[in-house]
């Protein structure tokens, strides 16, 4: 049962992925969430600060669902587990997913602060990137380069499905985290080698 600020959250999470951020109203909430309109300003100042609040809540649920067990495996296992999971959660249609791309790209949004949690949440897959720099086994790029290059293709497919733009076979999916890892990984020579010869 969520309490009274989880349920503003939700109908305002609700509320931007039926009709947008500009649908987004405190009597809206209010409404939605079966409360008075008072009772939203005892937990939130103003809409930009609910705005706030709902992005976090919703990069702690991102974080959760596909950190869950990122650290079973060895650098690549749980690189690709991670991608698997990044984009069967990102092809969900939740209000989580149809909100969140409205209002993670505000001014408003992109403070020290939201940079901060993201870091706190997402640590374990900067982790990752870390270990393979220094194992030698990850191109030598700054982590978030790495994730825009590997991580990022997961949201763009997953999207893209979410929106009924393509509909992707599961070979496909596995053949596009193949590349991804591909992309950000140190080919040894024996690997090299390895790839003349096929």
């Amino acid at each position: 049962m969520y309490n009274k600020q989880d349920r503003i959250l939700r109908a305002a999470e609700k509320i931007i992925a039926n009709g947008g951020i500009q649908g987004l109203s405190m009597q809206h909430v209010a409404n939605e969430a079966g409360v008075a309109a008072g009772t939203i300003y005892r937990y939130f100042k103003d809409k930009n600060e609910l705005i706030l609040t709902l992005r976090r809540d919703v990069l702690a649920q991102v974080a959760e669902a596909i950190l869950e067990d990122h650290d079973q495996g060895n650098l690549e296992q749980r690189f690709k587990r991670i991608w698997m999971k990044m984009y069967h959660y990102g092809k969900q249609r939740t209000p989580a997913n149809l909100s969140y791309e409205q209002y993670a790209h505000l001014p408003e949004s992109n403070t020290d602060e939201i940079r901060q949690i993201e870091l706190q949440l997402f640590a374990p897959l900067l982790h990752l990137f870390e270990e393979g720099l220094k194992q030698g086994s990850i191109q030598p790029l700054h982590p978030r380069a790495l994730y825009a290059l590997s991580m990022e293709p997961a949201m763009t497919l997953a999207r893209a499905i979410r929106r009924g733009l393509i509909e992707y076979q599961t070979e496909e999916i596995d053949l596009a985290c193949e590349l991804c890892w591909q992309s950000i990984q140190v080919k040894t020579e024996q690997h090299a080698k390895g790839a003349v010869r096929t």
